[in-house]
């Protein structure tokens, strides 16, 4: 795949970039997602999605879902709610009904290939990684889990983010700047010291297991 976005040739895309990020409009904590989801297509027609996708697919487990197309069945979240506190459906269950989230708030793209697959797998397990991962929906907490998952596997819109995040916060919250710089130091250190993949797991195996006993079995250390 060639790169089409080159630091000489297109400079019409640094700009648009740079107004993007400004952009007060422009929401990663739980508001509209869809000016992201734009820019996370067009990352598409760049080699660094491509360079993405081979080098998860080194990852045994990771491979394996690339190759079976696995996403996660749909989902009654009443009935989830219904589980026993403490386990992954109870408390994705409580967490989108209490929030006033939509369970599906994603963009839809055809999985035609592997990078649109890869796009979907994310989309649609996004949510599941804040709650094992403890971080809030907040715009920080949405900045630090990126930075979790870039420690985790090369996904680039997880660089973007905490890119966009960091601007935001300095032009429109400067006095943030400090505790999101510790939130990105915490999540990326979280993140290389916890084995298990979050991308590479069936989430949806995981509804009626504790939240404490699915970390445990992902390696991840004790969240401050």
């Amino acid at each position: 795949m060639v790169n089409v976005i080159t630091r000489d040739t297109d400079k019409g895309l640094l700009t648009y970039i740079i107004k993007f990020l400004a952009s007060s409009n422009l929401k990663i904590d739980g508001g509209s997602t869809d000016e992201l989801f734009k820019f996370e297509d067009a990352l598409d027609h760049t080699g660094m999605a491509q360079r993405a996708v081979n080098e998860l697919k080194k990852i045994p487990e990771v491979n394996t879902l690339f190759e079976e197309r696995w996403l996660p069945d749909a989902f009654n979240l009443d009935e989830l709610s219904r589980l026993p506190e403490g386990t992954l459906g109870h408390v994705y269950a409580h967490n989108i009904k209490s929030k006033g989230f939509k369970p599906y708030f994603y963009k839809t793209v055809p999985v035609v290939d592997d990078i649109s697959y890869l796009k979907m797998l994310s989309r649609t397990t996004h949510d599941f990684y804040h709650l094992v991962g403890g971080f809030d929906t907040d715009e920080i907490g949405e900045v630090g889990l990126q930075a979790f998952f870039i420690a985790q596997t090369p996904i680039p819109i997880s660089v973007m983010i905490v890119s966009f995040g960091l601007v935001r916060i300095s032009l429109y919250q400067p006095n943030k700047v400090q505790y999101l710089m510790s939130e990105i130091c915490r999540a990326y250190h979280l993140g290389s010291e916890t084995p298990g993949k979050f991308i590479a797991q069936k989430w949806d195996q995981y509804w009626d297991v504790q939240v404490s006993d699915i970390r445990e079995k992902l390696g991840m250390k004790a969240i401050l």
